[in-house]
């Protein structure tokens, strides 16, 4: 069984913008959202395509490098990982 991190009785109002109509609770109890919380894909699956400008961060900050990213195309070549993170 699955340790609850979050009381019963937590406030999410108090930790959600006051301009938000949804609370975070209310958002995966959508079932709009709901989808969006489990894999539509198994292991082999093609992962959904898509292309990203490439930038250079070496000195610290942004700059383009005029090439872009497509998913598709790198998969061709070799294995890709991606990894997503959030910084809030």
């Amino acid at each position: 069984m699955k340790e609850k991190i979050v009381p019963d009785d937590f406030d999410w109002r108090s930790v959600t913008p006051e301009d938000s109509p949804k609370t975070p609770m209310d958002v995966m109890a959508d079932p709009l959202h709901e989808e969006l919380t489990n894999a539509d894909l198994s292991e082999g699956d093609d992962a959904y395509d898509f292309s990203s400008r490439i930038y250079d961060y070496s000195d610290g900050t942004e700059k383009s490098t005029g090439e872009m990213f497509h998913l598709a195309e790198a998969t061709r070549e070799k294995p890709v990982a991606l990894i997503f993170g959030s910084y809030t």
